[in-house]
């Protein structure tokens, strides 16, 4: 029975290919992935910012009309919503 043995020198060439190949591919990856982030990053901030935007002025809101007029929003929209 004959196996194939590979001589020591090409399997240092084997091993620089494959780590050249896995550098490709990890460098591939992340020009893809930078993009596909970047988009889903935008939207998130941009989501998150529209959410604190709406409970910071529900709250400065309720705290004027509670200050001002006597009025609990909080209560005032439970009932509301009870109707």
């Amino acid at each position: 029975m004959n196996a194939y043995r590979p001589t020591q020198s090409s399997n240092y060439w084997l091993f620089a290919l494959k780590i050249l190949i896995l550098v490709l591919g990890l460098y591939l990856s992340a020009l893809i992935l930078s993009k596909v982030f970047s988009l889903v990053f935008a939207v998130t901030f941009f989501l998150i910012r529209i959410l604190v935007f709406i409970a910071v002025t529900f709250i400065v809101l309720h705290f004027f009309l509670k200050l001002l007029f006597k009025v609990d929003l909080i209560q005032t929209s439970k009932g509301f919503i009870h109707r």
